[in-house]
């Protein structure tokens, strides 16, 4: 009689499926979970509840639209740029920020984030560093003078049917709550083909002809992802260039009265 056989216990299918997936992580599959959690969230994605749902672009502040967010956009860092050592949630920014979500139904499928600064304020922007600041490297914007933000943590769901449209539209929505907002000046840190279609999207479809890749700036390499060189996109919004226009027109006018 096989003694070990009648004395332990048939496992319940719980016990079962707990055993598999540790042996799976201790077989070296250590994003298991991520892959497992991606395919939900990829699997509801395409649910008949969600599929014919509009897509709304809102800000929020709702919690669980916010952690799906947060959620997704790891997800996607880690499947995109192969970083599996980013984490995706709530950061200190975050807190902070303006966060723009694209849901259907109550599935979110991307979102971004804008950061605010005033110009008399001296906490750093997510891309900046005690050894990198924007004021530094582009002292021309005087930015002690002009409120500017940077929008970061941009992330689509990459097996959404309409995410070439979601991306556009969240785009040109992070860029018209810049102008709303009163920026002078937003930043935002890409790799260079990124860079380009930001440049296209605020020229082609905002309106914005004051936008450049700052191709001169040295920007610091990301630890998690030595081998991407980065890039900062410059725009300049309308508040800064009526700012500059009304600078110069009263320029103009007092040269204009000391000769006459």
């Amino acid at each position: 009689m096989n003694v070990a056989a009648c004395t332990q216990p048939a496992l319940k299918p719980n016990v079962t499926a707990w055993l598999v997936v540790q042996s799976l992580l201790a077989a070296g599959h250590q994003h298991f979970l991520e892959n497992l959690q991606g395919s939900i969230l990829r699997r509801l994605s395409k649910t008949l509840w969600s599929r014919h749902e509009p897509v709304v672009y809102e800000f929020t502040n709702d919690r669980a639209l916010l952690h799906q967010y947060y959620h997704m956009r790891e997800i996607m860092y880690r499947k995109m740029s192969f970083v599996y050592d980013y984490v995706g949630e709530e950061d200190e920014y975050d807190k902070i920020s303006h966060i723009l979500i694209a849901r259907r139904g109550r599935l979110c499928v991307g979102g971004c984030r804008l950061t605010t600064r005033e110009a008399d304020e001296d906490f750093l922007l997510p891309m900046e560093s005690p050894d990198f600041k924007l004021r530094d490297v582009l002292p021309n914007l005087l930015l002690r003078k002009f409120r500017h933000g940077e929008i970061s943590r941009f992330a689509v769901l990459d097996d959404d049917d309409d995410k070439l449209d979601v991306m556009l539209a969240l785009s040109q929505l992070i860029i018209e709550k810049c102008v709303s907002a009163g920026l002078g000046f937003a930043f935002i840190k890409s790799n260079l083909p990124m860079a380009r279609n930001w440049r296209k999207i605020g020229q082609t479809h905002c309106g914005l002809e004051k936008m450049r890749i700052c191709t001169e700036i040295k920007v610091p390499e990301y630890p998690l992802c030595p081998e991407v060189k980065w890039y900062i996109s410059e725009i300049t919004m309308p508040a800064a260039e009526e700012s500059t226009a009304l600078r110069k027109e009263r320029l103009a006018v007092t040269v204009d009265s000391l000769f006459h």
